[in-house]
């Protein structure tokens, strides 16, 4: 993807040599003039990219740098642009005075040193970094904003197939849910809370985290399937 990236950069002023631009559109789902965390608190938001806009997470994570109700940023960071906004925008948070943690995996093959060179920026900020797991590799795509709302704490959580990275959302197919569903960012929190003292999650309500929590719930899963049989969704 890099050599593709940088030859279409060069040959930025060869219109002949390329396909007519097709560019990523709203999703009805996302209001862009009213905030996100409001639409959030009346509905989940399912993104699919390259085919809806990127920027409509930026958004997210934007106002949630700026908004003095939000306590904490949690992320978790596999390939992030050589210029990433998303970066950018949490050193911004932490600079404004919120709690901002990123685990970034290191192993994250051909970005390695992208990865090493972010995480310094992110520390230096006041960034709270965790260097990934000795056992496991950590390629979730995670993010937990906790946000005072009048006397309540309100989770706003992210999932996602893809990475946090501008360039790639306009090329590869993936998924990514925003909500404030309470047991999602609960799970998501205790995700968190596993990765900073280097553990693994032992029970979930609602996210199926590996090593633990995945196989036996999709085994789990498959069996109820099966119990259908013919008059259910299994069967010809």
């Amino acid at each position: 993807f890099g050599f593709m990236s940088a030859l279409e950069d060069k040959l930025e002023n060869r219109s002949e040599l390329f396909y007519n631009q097709v560019s990523p559109q709203n999703s009805i789902m996302v209001n862009p003039y009213e905030s996100m965390f409001s639409q959030l608190s009346q509905h989940d938001i399912l993104l699919s990219y390259p085919y809806n806009k990127f920027k409509n997470f930026l958004r997210l994570l934007d106002e949630a740098a700026d908004d003095p109700y939000v306590s904490s940023i949690k992320i978790t960071l596999y390939r992030v642009a050589r210029n990433s906004e998303i970066v950018s925008t949490l050193i911004r948070a932490a600079e404004n005075g919120k709690q901002v943690m990123a685990l970034v995996e290191l192993r994250a093959r051909f970005d390695e040193e992208n990865n090493i060179g972010w995480s310094k920026k992110m520390e230096e900020a006041g960034v709270k970094i965790i260097y990934g797991l000795d056992a496991l590799k950590v390629h979730s795509k995670l993010l937990l904003i906790t946000r005072k709302q009048g006397s309540n704490i309100r989770y706003y959580t992210q999932i996602g197939t893809g990475n946090y990275n501008e360039k790639t959302s306009r090329l590869y197919t993936d998924l990514t849910l925003m909500t404030s569903d309470k047991d999602i960012g609960a799970d998501a929190s205790t995700v968190f809370n596993a990765l900073s003292l280097g553990t693994t999650v032992e029970s979930s309500t609602t996210l199926l985290v590996a090593p633990k929590c995945l196989k036996s719930r999709i085994v789990e899963m498959i069996d109820n399937e099966i119990t259908y049989g013919t008059k259910g969704y299994i069967g010809p």
